[in-house]
């Protein structure tokens, strides 16, 4: 009796050690991004964004105040080339006319008409210095008079005209150019803000990912470790039914303490998902399999490999199964269906376990693995290919997300 208690015991504690390892691996979750990194981002780019408006609006102003500014030099420009063209007709009717006078003063000196200190004058000044308009009035006729008086007051006039024209253009000139600047300064204010509210864009959508991902995260470690409870709890329940049957049993004298407690050893086992313990058969094809897979120990995961360089998981059992003359597709999925169903209770070494989980994928299976049997980890050892950053290895036999148990051979393989 005591013995059989000793037995169950022995049972009850495998179970649990066999659920506690996925319930502890599903227990950590990535930490959740702060939401008030995501809301101060978010009220950065609506200033940023306002402030983009504004330097806009500015840009626009400035190109207007430069087109206005470079108008109004365009016009300044012109009416002072038309002056200087001005200017330069009548400086030439002002010469032409200077030379007539002389020419009038000379004849006059010559015939010997009066005022010779007045003709002398004439000839050795320019007209604007030869003294007041009487001066002319007695060797030149009144109507070459006028015209001289006449050209000398519109040069004067032109003179003053171009120099005021030329102060305009000055000033139009200095308009324009801040102008200029003022738009240069306010396109590069505006260029600078979109592209900080495109950094701040950026920022918030890597955030709200990160924040997506942990969510999604922290929902699988949940579903994990729920089912890893459901797992235990119904473990406990089997175990506790299989000791009570053993007491049972031992106390209706039908059976000896040894063979009650490997009746409960199978019990709790197959209550689980377990291999039985008392289980040994083997088929030579799978301990090749097997021995085949564990030459890949170390060797990096790696999606889509199938050889020393990298394995991913459907990969190890497809390379391994063909040392063994079964040829299988490489894919977890179609090896399922290439695979005979095979119960827990009565697993070999090089049978396939297969399983879903959401993250994979949409098929119905999306990892497989091969049992090992007796192993690093007892007689629940299996050996895979796990994930991205990890190697060909062993591990203990787990039962979240487990689809099913399956037998590759020839004839399984040709069925498909």
């Amino acid at each position: 009796m005591l013995r059989l208690r000793i037995g169950t015991a022995a049972v009850a504690l495998t179970v649990a050690a066999s659920v506690a390892l996925p319930l502890h691996a599903a227990s950590a979750a990535p930490p959740d991004p702060s939401n008030g990194q995501v809301q101060g981002l978010q009220a950065k780019a609506a200033g940023l964004a306002q402030q983009i408006a504004s330097d806009t609006e500015r840009v626009q102003v400035a190109g207007e105040q430069f087109d206005q500014a470079n108008a109004t030099l365009q016009l300044a420009q012109h009416a002072l080339a038309k002056l200087k063209r001005q200017l330069a007709e009548n400086h030439v009717a002002v010469t032409v006319a200077a030379t007539k006078v002389r020419n009038a003063a000379v004849a006059a000196y010559v015939l010997g008409v009066g005022a010779s200190a007045q003709f002398g004058a004439v000839l050795t000044k320019n007209i604007a210095d030869s003294g007041t308009v009487s001066t002319y009035a007695g060797f030149v006729t009144n109507t070459l008079h006028l015209d001289v008086v006449g050209l000398q007051a519109a040069r004067a006039k032109l003179q003053s005209s171009e120099q005021a024209d030329a102060v305009q253009v000055q000033r139009a000139a200095t308009a324009a150019a801040q102008a200029q600047q003022a738009s240069a300064a306010a396109t590069a204010a505006q260029g600078a803000a979109k592209q900080a509210l495109s950094q701040v864009k950026g920022n918030i959508a890597q955030l709200i990912a990160e924040q997506e991902a942990a969510a999604a995260a922290r929902a699988a470690a949940a579903a994990r470790a729920a089912a890893a409870r459901q797992a235990k709890a119904a473990a406990e329940e089997r175990a506790q039914q299989a000791a009570t049957i053993a007491q049972e049993v031992a106390a209706s004298g039908g059976a000896t303490a040894a063979s009650a407690a490997n009746a409960a050893s199978s019990s709790a086992a197959a209550s689980v998902g377990l291999p039985s313990l008392s289980s040994s058969g083997s088929s030579g094809g799978g301990n090749a399999a097997v021995a085949a897979a564990e030459s890949y120990l170390g060797v990096p995961y790696v999606w889509g490999g199938a050889s020393s360089s990298g394995m991913d998981c459907s990969g190890l059992t497809m390379v391994a199964w063909a040392s063994a003359g079964v040829s299988l597709i490489h894919s977890a999925e179609y090896q399922y269906d290439q695979s005979a169903p095979v119960s827990l209770n009565a697993l070999e070494p090089g049978d396939l376990l297969f399983y879903y989980f959401p993250n994979d994928g949409a098929g119905s299976v999306t990892h497989v693995a091969m049992y090992v049997g007796q192993g690093p980890y007892g007689a629940n050892t299996i050996i895979q290919a796990p994930q991205t950053g990890q190697t060909v290895s062993y591990a203990p036999m787990y039962y979240i997300g487990f689809v099913g148990a399956g037998r590759p051979s020839s004839s399984a393989s040709n069925a498909q």
